[in-house]
């Protein structure tokens, strides 16, 4: 990044700045802006610049605050409408984002951006005669825009008007030949009139205009499955998917083609691809239970079935389907109970289908105008409920379970060498808690951004030089290579050799723990520390540590499918406690430099003993997160500034699914750092986990502001 804020030329800052965001490095160039904010709060320009990169990056909420502070400082600069009204309009503040737009037209009568723009809203908020009358009058001033008919088109094919909209494509490519998108769309009209050839004629040049975008090949292999060429449809969908590996579209109609062509068993792939990431794909789960069904295994395709039935309880043919299933695994009670269960749903469905066709016929007898049974369906669901209507409207469309789907044109996918370049919300990642904050040597390099906040008591630490490293407090560690394992396992030995000649000192326990703690022995880590505080009761980092570490040997546990609690001299009273709440039917053993906790299930059955685990498992999870905590109330006890506890603190609970506790530690790490990402990131996501959606929104815009760049993704996926 550049030299200290106290020290830059804000001109040329903002200039680099300008520079990134030109080059499309938004992320990088956010912290440009933000370094000449700090330094002059007044100017409009990085503001209005800082605006711009959000929208860029999906942040629409910081969009529109930035635009906006930008016009507190300066009404008159008309480019912050544009983007101001860009962000509401994503935001779906349709009326706010029209106010925008309309100011922008009142300086700038004849700007087609504006006038696109307007129209478009209008568009959006289904007031579709204002908006056509936009778009005429933006193609009367512009009558070689291209985009003035394409948007027209989209609202034409959105009225359901294909003329028009054929019409008004065949315009836009007679302007613009070069139009990936207008080929694209003039295609998906085409395919629907079962004009296939000209549709697929159309895709080939849409394709070759953007051969990078998923959607074109997905919609292709439409094309070319109702032209009967399933191989080159399947290779369609290999290349969507080989574009875009989490595309759900693209595995689910491959799954489809390879399910016909007989290919089930990489079908019943494409179908978990699916359910992995849609748990509630219904489409996908019945897809997979026929095919499991077919391959024989039938356990899995059971399970399907009942998912399935859960889902849509009048949807009989699952039933008969589940039956035949477990008759061939010999469960004949379950098989007939199936089997009469889904004759009678098969008949309760039939009774209520006559009764509607009953009573639409009685409509006609008397003259009302009922054209068929669809139209007494929609009166009839005018009176339900939403979630009825939501129900009932997924009955009807269970039985579409083995059709085809079109994908949406999609915008431009842009392909950057660097991770933190281009479109970093379209990136895919799980929407995970940032870690854990540790004391290490090591730090993981991240461009955007240069994070160490001041800590005092690490500060006067690293001052008084006691370790031969600087040591970091940092949540993201590089991998060590082998070259540092070497040397660590080296300064062990080391410290062991001082420790046995000398009796040791707080410091050599504290860095030989480092070191145990780099090559993943954590329990040794811990039993140094215990020896650090016994020497040394009040070494705050100490504590910070062994919090740290305990959770962290606690997640190593459970994932090898340990239960134990961990044996230290001032822990006593806790496991005392615990193994009171265990109960009398648990054995404790006491085994070495810890007490692991055993369970007598001899004369339990299986399902008693599994209970009867999974709640120990619980008491000594909740047990040894409570250690961690003590330590970090410890080091807040020590030291109530300590930003990095609270964090800690707040991670631990919402692991332990306490959101509340956790909303109210982050918070408390921001009031002390208010530039604090991670925390404003973890605050965003236990929000949104609340049904905060806005405030969540909020805080992961600040998060990406500061530099956290995968923010980014999840505020995306918060805002669709």
């Amino acid at each position: 990044m550049t030299c200290a804020i106290a020290q830059i030329n804000t001109d040329r800052v903002l200039s680099i700045g300008r520079n990134a965001l030109y080059f499309e490095d938004y992320v990088l160039s956010i912290q440009y802006f933000n370094e000449v904010i700090a330094v002059k709060p007044y100017l409009p320009e990085p503001y209005l610049y800082r605006s711009i990169a959000k929208i860029y990056l999906d942040d629409y909420l910081g969009a529109s605050q930035d635009a906006t502070a930008c016009l507190e400082r300066n009404p008159f600069i008309t480019t912050a409408h544009q983007v101001r009204g860009i962000a509401r309009q994503n935001m779906r503040e349709y009326d706010a984002a029209i106010e925008d737009f309309e100011a922008g037209l009142k300086d700038q009568p004849e700007n087609r951006t504006f006038l696109r723009a307007l129209a478009v809203t209008y568009a959006l908020k289904k007031e579709f005669a204002k908006a056509d009358s936009c778009f005429q009058h933006f193609i009367d001033l512009c009558p070689n825009e291209p985009s003035a008919y394409l948007n027209r088109a989209q609202m034409k094919m959105e009225l359901g008007d294909s003329v028009q909209a054929l019409e008004l494509l065949n315009k836009v490519i007679q302007l613009d030949k070069s139009s990936s998108y207008a080929f694209a769309l003039r295609s998906m009209l085409l395919e629907q009139q079962d004009r296939h050839h000209e549709a697929l004629a159309d895709m080939n040049m849409a394709i070759r205009l953007d051969p990078e975008q998923p959607s074109f090949y997905i919609n292709r292999a439409l094309i070319r499955y109702n032209l009967d060429e399933l191989s080159s449809a399947v290779a369609d969908y290999d290349q969507a998917l080989e574009l875009d590996p989490n595309s759900t579209i693209g595995h689910y109609n491959r799954g489809l083609l390879r399910a016909q062509v007989g290919d089930r068993n990489r079908a019943i792939d494409d179908f978990t691809a699916v359910i992995a990431q849609e748990p509630d794909n219904t489409f996908a789960i019945y897809n997979r239970a026929i095919l499991r069904d077919e391959v024989g295994e039938l356990e899995g395709a059971i399970e399907d079935y009942t998912l399935v039935y859960e889902q849509h309880p009048n949807y009989f043919p699952v039933l008969y389907a589940r039956s035949e299933a477990r008759r061939k695994l010999g469960q004949t009670k379950l098989a007939d109970d199936d089997y009469k269960l889904a004759f009678a749903v098969q008949n309760r469905v039939k009774d209520e289908h006559d009764a509607r066709e009953k009573a639409r016929q009685a409509a006609i007898a008397a003259g009302m105008d009922v054209a068929d049974e669809t139209e007494m369906a929609d009166k009839e669901d005018a009176e339900l409920t939403d979630d009825e209507r939501t129900r009932k409207e997924s009955e009807r469309n269970i039985r579409k379970f083995n059709r085809l789907m079109t994908s949406g044109v999609g915008d431009e996918s842009q392909r950057y060498s660097s991770e933190l370049r281009g479109r970093v919300q379209d990136k895919k990642g799980n929407a995970e808690l940032q870690p854990l904050f540790v004391l290490t040597y090591y730090e993981k390099t991240d461009e955007t951004r240069q994070l160490i906040y001041f800590e005092k008591n690490l500060s006067d630490f690293n001052r008084a030089a006691l370790l031969s490293r600087r040591l970091k407090c940092v949540c993201q560690e590089p991998m060590l290579t082998q070259a540092q394992v070497r040397a660590h396992f080296a300064s062990i030995d080391d410290y062991s050799r001082f420790i046995g000649l000398n009796g040791g000192n707080a410091i050599s326990y504290f860095g030989r723990s480092l070191d145990y703690m780099l090559v993943q022995d954590y329990q040794s880590a811990i039993a140094d520390l215990n020896d650090v505080l016994l020497r040394k009761d009040n070494f705050i980092l100490a504590y910070f540590n062994r919090a740290v570490l305990r959770f962290r040997q606690l997640e190593v546990d459970e994932k090898a499918g340990m239960a134990s609690v961990r044996n230290s001299d001032s822990d006593e009273e806790l496991k005392n406690t615990a193994l009171k709440a265990i109960g009398s039917q648990q054995a404790a053993s006491v085994q070495g430099s810890g007490i692991s906790i055993r369970l007598n299930t001899g004369t339990m059955t299986a399902q008693e003993s599994a209970r009867l685990e999974s709640e120990h498992l619980a008491r000594v999870r909740r047990l040894e997160c409570e250690l961690a905590v003590r330590d970090l109330e410890k080091v807040i006890e020590l030291d109530p500034q300590f930003v990095y506890a609270y964090y800690n603190k707040a991670f631990i609970a919402a692991k332990l699914n306490d959101l509340d506790a956790a909303y109210d530690d982050f918070s408390r790490a921001i009031q002390l750092y208010p530039n604090f990402a991670e925390a404003y990131y973890n605050r965003g996501l236990i929000l949104l986990r609340q049904g905060k959606t806005k405030a969540g929104i909020a805080d992961l815009s600040k998060a990406g502001e500061l530099g956290l760049a995968q923010a980014y993704s999840v505020l995306k996926r918060a805002q669709e």
